[in-house]
């Protein structure tokens, strides 16, 4: 029985893909020259662009807002109608609200997270992001209160897959890597950096990469069904 759990958020608890999702979608109804795009291609695009620009947002070089308007710039230049930034702003209202309306947790999450507080581990999160941008999420989930601590990069001063931010949050637990899993979807950020430091870790591996990893790495394609997914984590068979 692990002494703490450590969660990433995005893609691991709350959807966002599922909300990225609702808001291309929306553009694709609205707009024929992204309509007439594949969505595996818009999607595809769209979250390059969106991890390159999110590199800045957390280095802070670049403002949220200008964030907003850079990434949506470059996805209709990539498809061939750029845009000056007043029309990426009014067009990225419209794909905010619908991603906000979609909002949810990752299939499974819920229960998993009922399981655990049942199981008796510390809970806590990790997450790359704006403080801004995280809160709202767990608010709008019901989850703010299920955590402690909330290690958000921007709070920090540091983002995975920097070990410092790994240590940040141990700390706050008061355990050891030894006793704390780290579970997450991104395989540098999440897994490997914690596995350096001695963490046990389950990859919620969404696209199904299949790479070799150590023996202390436990895969999950889902969370469903939860109860899969409370035996990895608390390492069970």
């Amino acid at each position: 029985m692990p002494a703490a759990v450590l969660f990433d958020l995005d893609d691991t608890l709350f959807d966002h893909r599922f909300s990225a999702r609702a808001g291309l979608l929306h553009w694709q109804a609205e707009l024929p020259v992204l309509g007439a795009v594949p969505y595996d291609t818009l999607e595809k695009t769209y979250s390059d662009i969106l991890e390159s620009v999110h590199l800045e947002l957390l280095a802070g070089t670049i403002q949220l807002a200008d964030a907003r308007v850079k990434r949506t710039r470059a996805l209709f230049e990539h498809f061939g109608a750029p845009i000056e930034r007043p029309e990426a702003e009014a067009l990225y209202v419209g794909y905010r609200a619908a991603y906000d309306a979609a909002r949810r947790m990752v299939p499974g999450a819920e229960a998993l997270l009922a399981a655990l507080q049942n199981a008796g581990p510390k809970l806590g999160i990790i997450t790359n992001n704006l403080v801004s941008e995280q809160i709202p999420k767990l608010e709008v989930l019901g989850l703010a209160d299920m955590f402690d601590p909330v290690v958000i990069s921007e709070g920090e001063g540091v983002s995975k897959p920097d070990p410092r931010i790994f240590e940040i949050a141990l700390e706050r637990l008061g355990t050891t890597p030894a006793e704390t899993v780290m579970v997450g979807d991104s395989l540098t950020s999440d897994i490997e950096s914690a596995e350096r430091l001695g963490m046990r870790t389950v990859w919620l591996d969404h696209d199904a990469r299949r790479v070799e990893g150590p023996p202390q790495r436990r895969v999950l394609s889902s969370l469903l069904p939860h109860e899969e997914a409370l035996a990895a984590v608390l390492g069970r068979s």
